[in-house]
């Protein structure tokens, strides 16, 4: 068991739009206490745009992985990405994440996901099933109660335009699971063109 690591596939997000998100999740955790609902936030400089959630994987995938990374990306510029919205999922009567949108940039990571899903899938990943809606988890709802006074409230909050972060590379990240959170260490990156 200890050659397996958990891995996902992510873009990762300038430290100023983390720092912004931060600020928000301070807003947001002040509103929510006065609702019944429990909600576990991300901290904010873990946040990170999942392209991919692999699992647990063998070590020596690493390398294959990132080989497969270096197809998919193949002739996909560096764009920016346009950090603003909020909003919850699975809906706002009944919210399991909490999370902030991506505007501009959008398609690129529309046709980067596809390209991603497919080298990955010759390697033995399975497909992911549900489409592909490229946002930032700020939080996870934790109990039933009170989340749809929670999502009323998240509908009543002004649409927060967070900056623009660069997108210039794609990585292949290590999750380590903690009482205080998950830690992430970066397995290898490969940049765009």
């Amino acid at each position: 068991m200890k050659d397996l690591i958990r891995a996902f596939v992510a873009v990762t997000i300038d430290a100023k739009i983390q720092k912004e998100i931060g600020r928000i999740q301070d807003k947001l955790i002040k509103e929510v206490q006065k609702t019944a609902c429990r909600v576990s936030w991300v901290k904010p400089e873990t946040i990170h745009l999942t392209i991919k959630f692999l699992g647990d994987i063998p070590v020596n995938q690493v390398d294959p992985i990132l080989n497969s990374l270096r197809k998919a990306v193949q002739g996909i510029n560096a764009f920016s990405l346009t950090i603003e919205g909020l909003g919850v999922f699975p809906s706002q009567r009944n919210p399991r994440v909490v999370w902030v949108g991506i505007t501009e940039g959008k398609e690129s990571l529309q046709v980067m996901q596809p390209r991603v899903e497919q080298e990955l899938a010759a390697l033995g990943f399975q497909r992911e099933k549900k489409k592909f809606n490229p946002h930032l988890t700020l939080g996870r709802v934790r109990s039933p109660e009170g989340a749809s006074a929670l999502g009323d409230l998240l509908a009543s909050i002004p649409h927060p335009v967070l900056g623009s972060s660069m997108v210039q590379d794609i990585r292949l990240m290590k999750s380590d699971l903690h009482p205080t959170g998950a830690v992430h260490t970066e397995l290898g990156r490969i940049r765009l063109a």
